[in-house]
């Protein structure tokens, strides 16, 4: 096993120390032949959910504002996070807020060594530099025990989401369907169907009521039309 290379830095120019490192970038990618991420600082306050981009990719949303300074920058970068759900103490909304699980870290990967180019990206504060000399080095084998934890945790978010948009829909539908029975006439036959029966009911009853009845079959309608799937996924 070759004996591991030993360089005095303290001899060696800016310009020098900068050429071996990359000289030693190189020897490494040819070595491992897999990608290579380096961590960053984060200013405070850039990890904090950006503002939301209308129709914006899935794996774009909820980013921080960090993560979008470097997108737009063409870098590429990873900044392990989590999911969480709070309800709002008035009005019982419940908010989604996406946090740094590192705070104050990301990771972004630079095949071409564009080190400078990073630094100047607004929110960028240093890199992490190793015991040797130049930013720390992170494999991809590295991130991905922490990249699948994210992943599973938003699947777990994903999952509790349906099951609480099914139970609400299915209460909401119950009660609209609740309140027909109560305006329809006894004795319902139960081969008709329920919105059936209750457009033929109408024609006998005065202009509020037949609004108030069209009113709740729109309502059953747009229930059961609606994917709120579509909306999940775009998060979780």
């Amino acid at each position: 096993m070759a004996a591991k290379e030993q360089v005095d830095y303290s001899n060696l120019g800016d310009g020098e120390k900068e050429e071996h490192f990359r000289a030693m970038l190189a020897r490494r990618r040819a070595l491992r032949g897999s990608s290579e991420w380096y961590a960053i600082r984060a200013a405070p306050g850039t990890q904090r959910m950006a503002k939301p981009i209308e129709g914006a990719e899935t794996h774009r949303v909820g980013e921080s504002i960090i993560e979008r300074s470097l997108r737009n920058e063409g870098i590429d970068v990873f900044m392990p996070a989590y999911w969480y759900e709070i309800v709002h103490h008035r009005t019982n909304k419940i908010i989604e807020r996406r946090l740094p699980l590192l705070v104050g870290y990301a990771f972004v990967n630079l095949p071409k060594a564009n080190f400078e180019e990073v630094r100047e990206v607004d929110g960028v504060v240093c890199f992490l530099r190793s015991p040797d000399y130049g930013p720390q080095v992170f494999h991809t084998d590295d991130l991905e025990a922490i990249a699948f934890e994210e992943h599973r945790r938003r699947q777990e978010i994903r999952r509790e989401k349906i099951t609480r948009f099914e139970k609400e829909k299915s209460s909401q539908v119950m009660h609209l369907r609740g309140n027909l029975r109560k305006i329809l006439k006894k004795g319902r036959s139960t081969h008709i169907n329920l919105k059936d029966q209750a457009l033929l009911a109408i024609k006998d009853m005065d202009q509020e009521m037949q609004s108030k009845i069209m009113g709740m079959i729109k309502q059953l309608d747009t229930l059961e039309e609606y994917d709120g799937l579509a909306q999940i996924d775009r998060v979780a």
